[in-house]
């Protein structure tokens, strides 16, 4: 089993990171000397540039939802960072399910086919009514999974017709050139019975929150029975906080410092990795990996964990 690690790019954090003070401020002992043409994208394309240069396979880009757009972002990155994949999480509540659709072949045409599209878990009443969004609590799991069918539908057939509760298309579908390119590997998340087994109906991966041990592979195997139910398979991903230092005792000031999780992995760094290849070895494909100070730590992961933990995985495939 190859495993495919990801490195968070959270929009929402360190804001003041690429914020551009007035020229020749002083800040302490140092002076900002950044130009106003640098701004947070620079700062974003300098995280993916981190992912890349130590090995990640991609960049994961959390909805958040008064911060920048994960998918113009993944956009930005994607003409500065060449070879990693880029996840761009939205809500089923974004729109069209045609544009969306339009949008992400486009993308595909841009970007070398490295676009994902996650959907974001759906958000609380209050929150979904001040974004425009009116659909009820037990309608959620239903306009996902149509959003997804009328997607897929006019990205792969011609003509495309759909006649469902929040869709209707008479007669699309794409034509060369945008039907030649992949859709984009979907990644849906939740822990409860509707969102696993709307993840065993339309789900590439099923990305999971980080938890106990056992906890998790409750999931994995409840999963696993209502994929195989519908004649499917559906790859295991994980979104795991981690925290590694040299010293396991430095990890755990610096994590107590950061409130950085109850289910984070945090030690030096063979601890994290034997960690992480443990979770690789219940069936966890996919991980979505994340730290506060997401540059440093970017960095920090993929220098000194992912070869660890590639070399674990190796180990243990030899001798299963």
């Amino acid at each position: 089993m190859t495993i495919q690690t990801y490195w968070q790019i959270d929009v929402a954090a360190e804001p003041a990171r690429s914020e551009i003070s007035a020229r020749g401020t002083a800040h302490g002992l140092f002076r900002d000397v950044r130009t106003s043409a640098l701004n947070r994208y620079d700062y974003y394309a300098q995280i993916a540039q981190a992912a890349a240069q130590t090995a990640f396979d991609g960049v994961f880009l959390p909805h958040r939802r008064q911060s920048d757009d994960a998918a113009i972002v993944a956009a930005a990155i994607a003409r500065e960072v060449p070879r990693i994949d880029l996840i761009a999480e939205f809500p089923a509540s974004a729109g069209s399910a045609v544009y969306a659709a339009k949008q992400a072949v486009s993308f595909q045409r841009l970007a070398r086919e490295r676009l994902g599209w996650s959907i974001a878990p759906p958000l609380s009443a209050e929150e979904r009514v001040r974004d425009g969004d009116r659909v009820a609590d037990e309608d959620l799991i239903a306009r996902t999974e149509e959003f997804l069918t009328v997607a897929r539908g006019v990205h792969g057939e011609h003509p495309f017709s759909h006649a469902g509760r929040f869709f209707e298309v008479r007669g699309g579908g794409f034509e060369a050139p945008l039907n030649r390119v992949p859709f984009p590997r979907i990644f849906l998340q939740g822990e409860s019975e509707e969102a696993l087994a709307l993840s065993a109906r339309s789900a590439d991966v099923h990305l999971f929150a980080a938890q106990s041990f056992v906890s998790l592979r409750s999931q994995i195997e409840a999963l696993d029975a209502l994929a195989l139910r519908e004649g499917r398979t559906v790859d295991f991903g994980l979104a795991q906080p981690v925290l590694a230092r040299e010293d396991g005792d430095e990890a755990c000031r610096d994590a107590a410092r950061a409130a950085i999780g109850e289910f984070a992995l945090v030690g030096d760094y063979d601890d994290v990795a034997a960690r992480l290849a443990e979770l690789a070895r219940l069936g966890i494909r996919y991980f979505v990996l994340s730290a506060p100070s997401s540059l440093e730590e970017a960095y920090a992961v993929g220098q000194h964990i992912l070869p660890r933990v590639r070399v674990l995985s190796e180990q243990l495939r030899a001798a299963a």
